[in-house]
């Protein structure tokens, strides 16, 4: 038996729990979703264990990267975007890691149990908007990467005036406020349920859908249109737009 300490409405409450996911059941708890053993030992797999190992992994590589690219000797317009980039997928690594990857072990191992029920609930809401804004930023950082190699190919008289360590820099500034302001709904897309359980005789805290995010309007306009056209249609058009122009110059 592990035991474990939570608060509730200002008290600590002390209970006993075993670790092991075919003791506790989600059924208890109307706000969790009930799941399949096959789901959640698939969720184990690649959250749990292949995105975490994955994720470190990456981590290293971008830090690597950071520190090369960082060097004076390798100070340019497009290691200035590659920096940039590198920093931004870190960061949209350890948000995917906090949202996906440690949440994916409690429910088939027991392990990270406070994480489940305590931490991953209450910083959800706030996590999930902070991706979102990475991975708007990766995708229209890559496709700056792509536009100044551009540039670079095919216009080089130009390359001097629009390539350079200060325009770089203004590019990153501008996507990231972009990406922010592009993905504030995303504030009021989640709320965080509390519900006690006498069965258990302890309180657990549920990530829910708001209903701003359930409303139908905002589904079909910003969710599904605008990110189609934001996240998908431009970025992969303006790429193969340009990736093609280099490739036949």
């Amino acid at each position: 038996m592990i035991t474990e300490e939570i608060d509730v409405t200002n008290e600590v409450d002390t209970f006993n729990i075993t670790a092991a996911n075919n003791t506790f059941n989600p059924d208890a708890f109307s706000c969790l979703d009930s799941q399949s053993d096959q789901i959640i030992f698939f969720r184990f797999v690649t959250n749990g264990i292949l995105l975490n190992f994955i994720g470190c992994f990456g981590i290293l590589g971008n830090l690597i990267s950071m520190i090369i690219l960082s060097r004076p000797q390798m100070r340019s317009s497009i290691n200035y975007l590659l920096i940039g980039l590198a920093r931004i997928d870190t960061v949209l690594i350890i948000t995917s890691v906090l949202l996906f990857g440690l949440p994916g072990i409690y429910p088939y191992s027991g392990s990270l149990f406070n994480y489940y029920f305590k931490v991953y609930p209450h910083i959800a809401p706030v996590v999930y908007p902070l991706a979102t804004v990475m991975q708007t930023a990766s995708v229209y950082l890559t496709m700056t990467v792509s536009l100044e190699r551009y540039v670079a190919v095919c216009h080089p008289l130009r390359a001097r005036s629009l390539c350079t360590y200060g325009r770089a820099r203004i590019y990153v500034i501008g996507i990231v406020v972009f990406s922010t302001l592009y993905n504030i709904p995303r504030l009021w897309e989640g709320k965080i349920k509390a519900e006690w359980s006498e069965e258990y005789n302890m309180t657990v805290y549920c990530p829910m859908q708001s209903d701003f995010r359930d409303n139908e309007y905002y589904q079909t306009v910003y969710i599904h249109w605008l990110y189609l056209i934001c996240m998908y249609l431009v970025p992969f058009l303006s790429l193969a737009i340009l990736n093609g122009a280099i490739y036949r110059q």
